[in-house]
């Protein structure tokens, strides 16, 4: 895609001043107890505020309560009558209607889209009106396993940073049967991700260690194979990847390691978008639309 001006990008999280001050304040005391603080901060969604330009979308949906194997409710939100699902997976501390611009974009490029499709969007346990205050990947992809079962087929699933990692997951770890899928802005390897999120906290480097036992004690040794550059390799799905070079919440090496990974998949780079208006960029949008109608080969 044609390179863009950059513009300056956002910190990967704004963090507020007392959750860096008790960072120092126990990894200075014991390394286990900020381990165990990290691993608990890991799992906790910061609940960002939906911005007004979603909210009239939020609406617009016909949202149901479910739940989730974990135990929490978390909302589905659902628009129109076709046979064909499209859903909509964000990523951590997001919420489904971060997708608006694409949203708006098919409506003014396909008259008939609610008429041939039907949108499903969800926000995950632990996020914007689900009840509970920490989770993780498999969560999000337990509730794509969820809406494929309630719902049908996903003709194509449109993810964002974690939900990538959870489509992918959920189509080879859990059969999800999904035709065609878009990511924007996928992660890299779990363990990359642990210790960014502890560069970004302000924790040492064996608190990084600490923070990667942890995954380990649950998910095994190999828990690295259940993530995004991990399981592009074995993807069968056509697959479109975006990234961007100046996203500073998943760096572009990360997601590049997709990228080059990806089977059956195409990937493009951006330039001067960041981590979150790759999501409305006009040329974005209308080169998903196009995968959308025609997948890989138009």
């Amino acid at each position: 895609m044609a390179n863009k001006p950059q513009r300056p990008q956002t910190p990967v999280l704004k963090i507020p001043a007392w959750m860096r001050l008790l960072a120092n304040l126990t990894q200075t005391l014991s390394t286990p107890l900020a381990s165990r603080l990290a691993w608990r901060w890991f799992l906790t969604p910061y609940p960002f505020p939906i911005p007004k330009r979603e909210q009239p979308w939020e609406e617009k949906f016909t949202k149901t309560l479910h739940k989730h194997p974990s135990g929490h409710t978390y909302p589905i939100y659902t628009h129109g009558t076709g046979p064909k699902n499209i859903l909509l997976i964000h990523g951590w501390a997001g919420r489904f209607s971060q997708f608006h611009a694409l949203l708006a974009h098919l409506e003014a490029t396909l008259p008939n889209l609610y008429e041939d499709y039907t949108l499903i969007g969800f926000n995950a346990p632990a996020h914007r009106g689900a009840t509970g205050k920490r989770t993780m990947m498999p969560h999000f992809a337990q509730c794509i396993e969820h809406i494929a079962n309630t719902h049908g087929p996903i003709h194509t699933a449109i993810a964002h940073s974690l939900g990538c990692n959870a489509t992918l997951f959920a189509g080879q770890e859990y059969q999800v049967p999904i035709a065609q899928q878009i990511l924007y802005a996928p992660p890299g390897l779990i363990s990359q991700m642990a210790r960014l999120f502890c560069d970004v906290m302000g924790f040492n480097a064996k608190v990084k260690q600490g923070l990667v036992d942890y995954v380990k004690g649950i998910h095994g040794d190999n828990f690295d194979d259940y993530s995004t550059p991990s399981l592009a390799k074995t993807n069968t799905i056509p697959t479109l990847v975006f990234h961007d070079l100046n996203d500073n919440d998943t760096p572009i090496e990360l997601g590049r390691m997709v990228g080059h990974n990806i089977q059956n998949g195409r990937y493009i780079e951006t330039e001067g978008l960041g981590h979150r208006r790759i999501l409305r960029d006009p040329q974005v949008l209308q080169t998903s639309t196009r995968f959308l109608l025609h997948g890989l080969n138009p």
